[in-house]
């Protein structure tokens, strides 16, 4: 071999160890996010087509949400507002609005939503008295 091959031999094993031996990346943590906006986000992919959210705007395909936080405070059912807010999303058929007939809110919240998504829409739900 010659010196000059030999030379180019040596930088190539030395270029190829040098990239084995960066260190891993550090993890960049996920941004933490402000439930109420994320809640609002949540309304607005999910709920939005339906359910209003303004006082005195027309209700849609689903009733208008304005005052939900006040409803749910007051439900019969005895669960707290967060709890009822929650099975009114997750089980839309366990108390249906006069007008709206059963059936009508789709069944996949519970699949589609992940915790988190879930928790930021109760959040936002709640201030809406």
């Amino acid at each position: 071999m010659t010196p000059v091959r030999l030379l180019l031999w040596a930088a190539l094993v030395l270029a190829l160890a040098a990239c084995g031996a960066a260190a891993p990346p550090t993890p960049v943590p996920p941004p933490t996010l402000d439930p109420l906006a994320e809640g609002r986000r949540m309304h607005l992919i999910w709920c939005s087509g339906c359910h209003a959210v303004e006082a005195g705007a027309p209700a849609g395909l689903g009733p208008n949400l304005a005052g939900v936080a006040t409803l749910a405070a007051a439900n019969p059912d005895g669960l707290s507002a967060e709890a009822w807010l929650r099975r009114e999303i997750l089980d839309p058929n366990a108390v249906t609005t006069e007008g709206y007939p059963p059936g009508l809110m789709p069944l996949i919240y519970g699949q589609s939503l992940s915790a988190e998504q879930l928790d930021a829409l109760v959040a936002f739900l709640l201030t809406l008295e």
